[in-house]
């Protein structure tokens, strides 16, 4: 047993650096991640890498295994991968927006259920007339299912990028595919059944086969019924472990739960735990579950999909037959989306150009095709040829087929997809209002304001029981839910949006002039601090001299100025008399050297951030600087007055005779702190500071900053 368990760890181990390694270099070239962890899997199966033999592996690292029909690899490396699956769905379904889904669900039907049932019928149709097989024969139909999956994640993708997510076709493309999934998963489970039957011998008719779908439909409308009526009271049973990780934890353990009950009821492990996750989906423990099983899923979900690519027998993708029914599939599963979902919008309402891009937001295939492809493969079935013995439903051949066609959609998809949102034409014949929903803005005036009000806001809310999505750096975007409220906030520029019903309008309300009231105290402590020398720190060096003179550190003290300032950026005789006058030479020094996008921007930014605090530091020295849309780049310039320039807070003798300016994009990350940093660092020194001031030439200047001699 622990030599076993010893071979599944260090199986486990590649495939996570194999999917990481190669999901990065997919990234790279604007593929999804999830083709190169096929990609991986093809290449180290047991038919090619996987199965050379190594010192200790005399059958190779990943044997082939033919004791289990249609699983080439090691049984316990496949279960953990299904572990990987049923993480998939029921983070799907937690995702799944319900309300969005009931307010474009006229449409997201018609759509939804157009784009399954052409799909369907485009890929059966390959089983009929290339393949030559039967309707009713369980390989046939399993193309028909490969097609109706959708995977919503690559439009999501390219939606939001084009700030069309919330347009109503991207609304639409949404909905109709949470149909798509579900009808899909529903249909999976009925042609399942049937094989089962067949394989048992029963008679294949279509009153079985409505039977079937009539008990598969009943099962997961019941449960995901019974799901969404229990889900508050399923999320206080959870909220009851108060340690951070108990609860979600025990989720996933209840989506494992039903997942295998469905399985036992004849359906899909998937379903189960799409289900589980669709019925906590509107529970105010949805963010947190997702947030802390994020780990989980980030090692489970990329083993499946590498495990998925071992099962695939690379030396039938040498054999034009195959290859040629993939191409042919993959067009086939185009048209279907494309046909069947674009047809159907153009009666709800959608333009020709709407309705295409519909269509083309349609197209991709990628993670449920791969699943629903694993289970086919490991799903017996009656031998076609008349032997005894049960066959999986997808042979090597076969499931070759299916790799194929998601990664020609994958790749396709994107670009129309992307040219069709480019199109300069409305999508809708008029637009549909969104109702019981009213948005609610506040101007701060200032994007900083609008920052930290958001910030506020968050933190506020989080601390009233209110659970939020998790914020990703640079989106001012998050969502909240408590047991029936839920409301979002966005956050553009100097404005911040609510979207809420009209019941929680005064709640949004009070939430806003809280957390200002709570800002405008803060700031009014950190204004006693705005000068440099009203925080004093203390600092105490560990296990060190603290008497001692600061030491020269390579890289840290020594100021690279070719990496921050050019020579043109040096000046050694301003010719400005005041601040104003120097801040706006040296901004000119900039732009002769680094075009600015607006210089009177800059300036204009420079100026309020000294209004707020003074940038002169005592001992002549003057830095003025800020965050500002008129930069493109980081860029600094430093100027030398031999008499000093009025910086308006010095005094007498005390004027600015050392400038040093600098300038950084707002929302982009750039050395602005640690320039900074390093030019005081270099200047505390007196001799240097004293060397830099008297410097006579450009070149003198440079060797005094960089502590040369």
């Amino acid at each position: 047993m622990s030599g076993t368990v010893a071979v599944l760890a260090i199986q486990l181990g590649l495939v996570v650096f194999l999917a990481r390694i190669f999901g990065a270099c997919a990234a790279r070239i604007k593929v999804p991640a999830v083709m190169g962890e096929l990609a991986a899997g093809i290449l180290f199966s047991p038919y090619a890498l996987g199965g050379i033999a190594l010192p200790g592996f005399p059958n190779g690292l990943f044997p082939l295994v033919a004791s289990t029909p249609g699983i080439p690899v090691d049984p316990l490396l496949y279960s953990v991968a299904t572990l990987g699956s049923i993480a998939l769905l029921f983070q799907s379904g937690l995702e799944t927006d319900v309300r969005t889904f009931f307010r474009y669900s006229a449409a997201g039907a018609a759509v939804g259920l157009g784009g399954i049932v052409c799909s369907f019928l485009c890929g059966a149709a390959v089983g009929l007339y290339v393949l030559h097989w039967s309707f009713t024969d369980p390989r046939t139909l399993f193309l028909g299912i490969l097609c109706t999956a959708t995977s919503v994640g690559i439009s999501a993708r390219i939606l939001s990028e084009q700030n069309a997510m919330g347009s109503p076709e991207g609304v639409t493309i949404m909905a109709a595919a949470v149909i798509d999934d579900v009808l899909g998963i529903v249909c999976l489970a009925v042609v399942v059944g049937i094989a089962g039957m067949e394989l048992r011998g029963g008679s294949m008719n279509w009153g079985s086969i409505a039977t079937i779908t009539i008990r598969s439909f009943a099962i997961w409308l019941g449960v995901t019924a019974l799901g969404l009526i229990l889900s508050r009271r399923i999320a206080s049973l959870l909220k009851l472990f108060k340690a951070p990780a108990a609860f979600p934890t025990l989720a996933f353990g209840f989506a494992l739960l039903v997942a295998g009950l469905f399985e036992k009821a004849g359906l899909a492990m998937i379903v189960g735990a799409f289900v589980m996750g669709l019925s906590l989906s509107q529970t105010d423990v949805a963010f947190r579950i997702r947030t802390v099983l994020q780990p989980i899923s980030a090692f489970l979900v990329p083993v499946f999909f590498v495990t998925m690519g071992m099962l695939v027998d690379i030396r039938v993708l040498g054999d034009p037959s195959v290859l040629g029914v993939g191409i042919v599939f993959a067009l086939m599963a185009i048209i279907g989306k494309l046909a069947g979902c674009a047809i159907p919008s153009l009666a709800m309402g959608f333009t020709p150009t709407g309705a295409l891009r519909i269509g083309a937001g349609m197209v991709p295939r990628c993670e449920v095709v791969l699943i629903i492809a694993g289970i086919a493969a490991t799903t017996l079935m009656k031998d076609p040829a008349g032997g005894a013995t049960p066959v999986p439903i997808f042979d090597g051949r076969l499931f070759g087929i299916a790799v194929i066609m998601p990664l020609i959609t994958a790749l396709t998809a994107p670009p129309m997809l992307g040219a069709a949102l480019r199109i300069p034409k409305k999508g809708v014949r008029r637009e549909k209002p969104e109702e019981n929903r009213i948005v609610t803005t506040f101007d701060f005036r200032s994007d900083a304001v609008a920052a930290f009000a958001f910030n506020e806001i968050v933190e506020l809310l989080q601390n009233d029981g209110f659970a939020c999505s998790p914020l990703v750096r640079g989106i001012r975007i998050a969502q909240f839910r408590k047991d029936d409220i839920h409301f979002s906030l966005e956050g553009k520029g100097s404005n911040l949006s609510f979207s809420s019903s009209a019941d929680d309008v005064p709640l949004v309300k009070t939430c806003l002039y809280e957390s200002v009231v709570e800002l405008h105290r803060s700031l009014s402590e950190l204004r006693q601090l705005v000068a440099p020398d009203a925080v004093q720190p203390k600092t105490v060096a560990l296990g060190a001299d603290t008497t001692a003179q600061p030491r020269r550190e390579q890289g840290r003290e020594s100021l690279s100025l070719s990496g921050f300032v050019p020579r043109g950026n040096l000046i050694v005789s301003l010719e400005a008399k005041d601040k104003d006058g120097a801040i706006r030479e040296l901004l000119c020094a900039i732009s002769r050297a680094t075009p600015l996008a607006d210089p009177e921007l800059c300036y204009h930014d420079i100026i309020e951030r000294d209004a707020i605090a003074s940038t002169y530091q005592g001992n002549g020295i003057a830095m003025p600087h800020a965050r500002t849309d008129g930069a493109t780049a980081f860029a600094a310039a430093i100027g030398i007055s031999s008499e000093g320039i009025d910086y308006g807070d010095s005094e007498g003798d005390n004027k600015a005779r050392l400038v040093i300016l600098s300038v950084c994009p707002k929302d982009e990350p750039g050395p602005y702190l640690q320039f900074i940093a390093r030019v005081s660092r270099a200047l505390m020194d007196e001799k240097r500071r004293n060397a830099v001031l008297s410097a006579k030439t450009v070149e003198e200047a440079a060797r005094a900053l960089t502590g040369q001699q």
